[in-house]
């Protein structure tokens, strides 16, 4: 079967695919991306994570089958500014001068309000195909008009070249280089600078 070139919004769009949020009792559809451990949270764990507010798990589907599912959790990203000068770089550049007390207080803590990608696959039908660059853009956005503060998403991707290049290439940066040889690593995406460009 050929891969789709039309857009996973445009079918959304015109109601071909539904996001839909899971329930204890919805039907999951069938799905596998190629990774068991992918599969069995969906299929067995992600339910129970719902009933226990661990996690909530979003399906992205079609009339026949499961294209995709995300879970999202609560989190912090824990990360010091005064040894990690690039993070320090990094959030003094997109704190304006005129809250220069605001840089200081984030300077002086080490853990920041984050939301948490806990699962995130496509299946193998739809993979190589853009659509976990346009959920992942999607969830991103609905993080910058979050009822609760959120600076930061985070996400322990597998390690392995496909997956970290994916959030590479999405904006994440790694957490730290501790993980390197870990079967995942830690990675971070800050929102505050695209929060900010809604105030230009």
């Amino acid at each position: 079967m050929g891969r789709s070139t039309e857009k996973l919004t445009d079918k959304i769009r015109n109601g071909e695919v539904t996001v839909v949020k899971l329930t204890d009792s919805y039907a999951i559809k069938p799905f596998d991306c190629g990774v068991p451990d992918l599969n069995d949270f969906l299929f067995n764990d992600a339910k129970t994570h719902l009933r226990y507010l661990s996690s909530i798990t979003y399906l992205v589907e079609n009339k026949d089958k499961t294209i995709a599912y995300y879970s999202l959790l609560n989190d912090l990203l824990n990360i010091d500014s005064h040894t990690d000068k690039d993070f320090e770089k990094e959030i003094s550049e997109i704190i304006e001068d005129k809250d220069y007390s605001f840089l200081l207080e984030m300077k002086e803590v080490s853990m920041y309000p984050a939301a948490k990608i806990g699962r995130f696959a496509v299946d193998t039908e739809f993979q190589r195909c853009g659509y976990g660059m346009e959920i992942l853009n999607s969830i991103i956005i609905s993080f910058l008009t979050n009822k609760t503060g959120c600076q930061f998403i985070t996400v322990d991707a597998l390690n392995n070249s496909n997956t970290l290049n994916f959030y590479e290439k999405n904006g994440f940066a790694f957490v730290t280089l501790s993980d390197y040889n870990k079967a995942s690593r830690q990675m971070y995406k800050n929102l505050i600078a695209l929060k900010n460009l809604e105030y230009m």
